[in-house]
């Protein structure tokens, strides 16, 4: 019983809610540093929402994602998972436990809505999150295997989980958001191709339609650097020419930017072919854009505090 619990904690792969945890604490942050309240309530049940539909995708993909899993081999930020290989006795448990995670998500959601008088749409909103996540890998759809993952992690890193700390917190997504999204939709496409390179072999033995897989990994350290280079570009621009909250000041978003984007150039200047180089540097990657995530949280908290 304690293996098959161990295992089971594993498959959910629990270190991978940091990200998306620093991703609604951001939207949620700038939805008070734009002049929302604070609430720890409101905080602290929004994430109780998002939380369980996050864990949610790791079981299901464990489960759907099982024929590409065999060919490759998991390292911190990507690989999958070979649990269900070696134990599939797991496998029904493991589909069990990814749709009962999307149903609290959903009660939980609707239960906020109705206690606090929030918009249906809001519900809507967690609802189209957790069916993105499920389809990603899970058929007839199988998002991540038909060329679309890319877009599909877009939506979900640029829109659903700061959306949600956003509109948890301020009542509403509107203009503000906007901004800050569309920056981040280029971010999840940086996600995207970080794992897909250290992914590619296994996902061309599997079949599995990538945007790596495609154009290769040379191209996709260009397209990598590109897509970082893009958003730090872009928050420059918005932050220049005003169209950011008076109380955030651009020039810190900015310089927190060039983190991903030096480690980005350095990436692009190793361009490494190999499968073992790739996924370190793959690594490398990951954790500037996680770190530039969390940066953007202290800076948050930093003017919430002096304001």
């Amino acid at each position: 019983m304690n293996e098959t619990i161990r295992l089971l904690l594993e498959l959910g792969r629990f270190r991978f809610l940091a990200g998306g945890f620093f991703l609604y604490t951001m939207g949620a942050l700038l939805a008070v540093v734009a002049g929302s309240p604070f609430s720890w309530q409101f905080l602290l049940f929004g994430y109780a929402i998002m939380m369980p539909a996050h864990l949610s995708l790791s079981y299901s993909n464990n489960y759907f994602d099982i024929e590409v899993d065999q060919y490759n081999q998991p390292i911190s930020i990507a690989g999958g998972s070979k649990i269900l290989i070696d134990h599939p006795e797991l496998r029904p448990l493991s589909i069990r436990i990814a749709i009962g995670l999307m149903v609290v998500s959903t009660i939980l959601a609707t239960i906020f809505v109705f206690l606090f008088s929030y918009p249906l749409t809001y519900l809507g909103f967690i609802i189209f999150g957790n069916l993105l996540g499920w389809f990603y890998t899970a058929p007839p759809l199988r998002l991540a295997y038909r060329g679309m993952g890319e877009i599909a992690n877009m939506i979900n890193m640029g829109l659903l989980m700061p959306g949600i700390g956003y509109w948890t917190m301020h009542g509403s997504l509107d203009a503000v958001f906007g901004v800050f999204a569309i920056a981040f939709f280029i971010y999840g496409l940086e996600f995207m191709i970080i794992v897909e390179t250290a992914d590619m072999e296994g996902d061309i033995k599997a079949h599995k339609q990538t945007l790596v897989t495609k154009i290769g990994r040379k191209q996709s350290y260009i397209l990598l650097l590109f897509s970082v280079l893009l958003a730090s570009l872009y928050l420059f621009i918005m932050g220049f020419f005003g169209f950011l909250p008076d109380s955030i000041n651009f020039i810190p978003l900015v310089l927190l930017s060039l983190i991903p984007l030096l480690i980005a150039v350095l990436g692009w200047m190793k361009h490494p072919l190999s499968k073992t180089i790739a996924s370190k540097v793959a690594e490398q990657n990951m954790n500037a854009l996680i770190s530039f995530i969390l940066l953007i949280n202290v800076y948050f908290v930093v003017l919430f505090f002096i304001a």
